[in-house]
């Protein structure tokens, strides 16, 4: 598998266990890890919380941080919506100054959309998402669940551009190897 397509497998992978470990008590449709977060505590500060039960909507507002295990995500709003059953959600929106944290992993954007129903995360305004050097942007990048596959849409203001870093790999050359190469 060529350096590309391991960051796209990387991407993908990652955007499964973000979105979704904030809906802690539904299980994701897709992989292991996100079933694996959907038991774990998570939990959520804000200035403010509005919850209405007939409209089956949550909205935390103002410096929103919400953390399970070793993923963080940062916003100004996190409204989750629920389904019939309260502990069903249907998707999950992080508003505005979006970032999201897991160990060398960063993800930022203006806007990020957990779909349960149709399986997909969204990560849209400028998404970006790094690792350590290694960066892919575009307009939106798009995560299916289900089928694991990653979309990055460009548009015309914002190409696709992956940035990528070579690794060195394979015993690297020593001092007296070095000085034999022509």
């Amino acid at each position: 598998m060529g350096k590309i397509e391991r960051i796209l497998v990387l991407v993908s992978v990652w955007l499964l266990g973000v979105l979704p470990a904030v809906a802690a008590s539904q299980p994701a449709s897709g992989g292991a890890a996100a079933r694996d977060r959907s038991s774990r505590p998570i939990t959520i500060k804000a200035d403010e919380l509005k919850a209405d039960n007939k409209g089956k909507i949550a909205t935390f507002t103002g410096r929103v941080v919400a953390r399970q295990e070793d993923v963080t995500i940062y916003s100004d709003k996190l409204v989750i919506y629920y389904g019939d059953k309260q502990d069903q959600v249907d998707k999950i929106e992080a508003i505005g100054s979006v970032r999201i944290l897991q160990t060398n992993r960063i993800g930022t954007g203006g806007h990020a959309l957990y779909e349960s129903r149709e399986g997909k995360i969204t990560l849209s305004g400028n998404p970006k998402v790094t690792q350590d050097k290694d960066s892919i942007t575009g307009k939106v990048i798009v995560y299916y669940l289900d089928d694991d596959r990653s979309v990055v849409i460009g548009g015309e203001n914002a190409r696709v551009e992956a940035v990528i870093h070579p690794t060195k790999s394979g015993a690297t050359l020593k001092k007296h190897d070095a000085k034999k190469q022509p």
